[in-house]
């Protein structure tokens, strides 16, 4: 997991992962080429997702042996133990994570601030059904969307009405990446580490700050 490989200094690597962030005519702004890691059936949502981060910011690391970090054998992970362990890891290859407090500060100036860049953000929340199901419709309709103003009008009303319904349900906690945004529809892109399916879904971003919990991270630069 802490392998030599190549150093590359900070002012190359942010030239790298600048050129992975797109923006397309429609306003959505994306950070491509992160790795997938599929976190399978072992609850292992935060080492496999902190090792996409890491690995993207070219840190070597694998989710097996970050699980061991601070993994029970029930195969809940305590995210601030594993958090630790994987800035000593990262310091010790000349990067560093800054701990972000987004559920007070999830907003799209801050989100801007480290896509535009290309650096991912390492969100923990509340994987609830009913998120997942809007996620996953809304992602799939957007796909033939003409008009993203209305567009942008129609998930706003619905973020509207779930809302506070999202907000109630304290369970499912997981965490994952915020890769984008869209900035006139009000839209944060996100990756779960489950698979190629999962690595970009679109959501309303007052329905991502119903489901935000405690904590966040960045490999920052």
């Amino acid at each position: 997991m802490e392998g030599k490989v190549a150093f590359v200094k900070d002012s190359e690597l942010k030239k790298i992962v600048s050129k992975n962030v797109k923006k397309n005519d429609n306003g959505d702004t994306f950070i491509d080429n992160i790795p997938m890691v599929d976190q399978g059936p072992k609850g292992y949502c935060a080492p496999a997702t902190f090792e996409r981060a890491m690995r993207y910011m070219l840190v070597p690391a694998d989710m097996y042996l970050l699980a061991t970090l601070a993994t029970s054998a029930g195969g809940g992970t305590n995210t601030s133990a594993l958090a630790d362990s994987c800035k000593r890891i990262v310091r010790s290859k000349a990067r560093r994570i800054k701990d972000l407090d987004l559920e007070k500060d999830l907003k799209m100036r801050k989100v801007k601030t480290y896509i535009d860049k290309g650096v991912p953000i390492l969100w923990c929340m509340r994987s609830l059904e009913e998120y997942n199901a809007i996620a996953n419709v809304r992602s799939k309709e957007r796909a033939s969307v003409k008009d993203f103003f209305q567009w942008g009008k129609t998930i706003s009303l619905e973020a509207e009405y779930v809302s506070k319904r999202l907000e109630l349900n304290e369970s499912n906690y997981h965490i994952c990446m915020i890769i984008g945004y869209n900035e006139e529809t009000n839209e944060l892109a996100v990756s779960d580490s489950w698979g190629a399916r999962y690595a970009l879904r679109w959501v309303h971003i007052d329905i991502a700050k119903a489901v935000t919990s405690r904590g966040g991270f960045v490999i920052d630069l």
